[in-house]
């Protein structure tokens, strides 16, 4: 069996992981990965501190760690089980919350010749959805580690709100000898700004994400 494995996307500039348990397993004597509050006041301290031409304003590392804080409890809520990652180039910024996931095959979705991979790849990524204010952008994005993908920006009205809302997502699906599993990233905003100024760093952050054997699974630890 393999692994959804996101260590090399952790080691990326402007990504920030969110533990999705406290204290994370593992990291039981790492002092930020004991709370929501700890880790915020970590990361708060250490993008400040690479931000070597600026000085925080007063309270700013507060405010962030506040916000850090919002994201790790909030974020996770809204894709359960999905790996979470936050895009913040800049302190100041707000985070831009990616999610990431082994999405598992029903019987019978394999289909022949790629068929069925074609099919669900393009129902994971909403590539033909009929809800968006325009046709989504449907566009073939390779992953060296997953193979042949898409990736599918589209348009859509929040039902809540009414606002135009943009969403982004990545597939792909990863097959090895007897085993087969979708992967799914997915952003979504209603600054369609914020999404599309990321767009280098996300494709760069979807590129990283890949599967591992099990027998790899212990042999690191999110520090």
């Amino acid at each position: 069996m393999s692994w959804l494995n996101v260590k090399h996307a952790m080691d990326l500039s402007p990504w920030i992981r969110i533990p999705l348990m406290w204290p994370e397993p593992g990291l039981e004597d790492v002092e930020e990965a004991q709370s929501p509050e700890a880790w915020a006041r970590h990361f708060a301290e250490c993008l400040w501190a690479e931000c070597a031409a600026e000085v925080p304003e007063p309270g700013e590392v507060e405010l962030l760690t506040d916000i850090l804080v919002m994201y790790a409890v909030r974020a996770p809520a809204a894709y359960p089980d999905f790996e979470v990652f936050l895009h913040l180039p800049h302190p100041r910024e707000i985070p831009l919350p990616a999610y990431v996931d082994l999405v598992e095959i029903e019987e019978g979705e394999e289909g022949e010749k790629g068929e069925g991979r074609d099919t669900a790849l393009r129902a994971l990524t909403h590539a033909d959805a009929d809800y968006t204010v325009e046709p989504p952008v449907v566009e073939d994005f390779p992953s060296p580690h997953l193979g042949a993908g898409l990736r599918v920006l589209r348009y859509y009205q929040d039902e809540e709100s009414n606002e135009v809302h943009v969403g982004l997502r990545y597939a792909w699906r990863y097959e090895q000898g007897t085993e087969a599993a979708d992967v799914l990233v997915v952003l979504a905003d209603p600054d369609a700004g914020r999404i599309l100024k990321a767009l280098d760093d996300v494709d760069e952050f979807a590129r990283a994400v890949r599967i591992s054997p099990d027998v790899e699974a212990d042999s690191w630890v999110s520090g």
